[in-house]
């Protein structure tokens, strides 16, 4: 049997958060954040993924940086300016992995024609070109059936 990866990032940093900058339980932070006991607790263990709202009000509570949350939940950051440098490093022109460039690049193109598009990804890294170009083919044609009603 093998082990499934791990990717509940943001609720073992909110855990770890909690618990070691702040010294709270979870109670604690329930009354701190507005979100109920229950559903935090199932955050921190994997068991449920966070809704953009609830990012936000849990950054806000924590006075932490609600763009680099919503990246560490799968979201795209709401400021652009913090790109998607997280889960892609630089890549130079000098680079020759093309793999790596066309992914860059569809990245850049969403970002860029698509601003309103909430990407709510939690593995970007590991799509190879071909999934971030079937991503970009999808936004593409959505957005061209939402115009053509309008």
């Amino acid at each position: 049997m093998s082990e499934k990866k791990n990717d509940n990032k943001f609720g073992e940093f909110i855990k770890a958060y909690r618990t070691e900058e702040k010294n709270m339980n979870l109670r604690e932070f329930s009354n701190l954040t507005g979100v109920s006991f229950s559903h935090l607790s199932k955050i921190e263990r994997g068991e449920h993924s966070p809704s953009k709202s609830t990012v936000s009000m849990i950054a806000n509570a924590l006075s932490l940086d609600k763009n680099k949350l919503y990246l560490l939940a799968g979201y795209v950051a709401e400021d652009h300016s913090y790109g998607l440098d997280s889960f892609f490093p630089y890549i130079e022109e000098s680079d020759d992995d093309e793999d790596e460039k066309r992914k860059a690049n569809i990245i850049n193109k969403i970002i860029k024609e698509f601003p309103d598009a909430d990407l709510m990804f939690k593995d970007l890294a590991s799509f190879t070109a071909d999934d971030m170009q079937d991503v970009y083919d999808y936004i593409k044609f959505k957005k061209s059936q939402k115009d053509k009603g309008e």
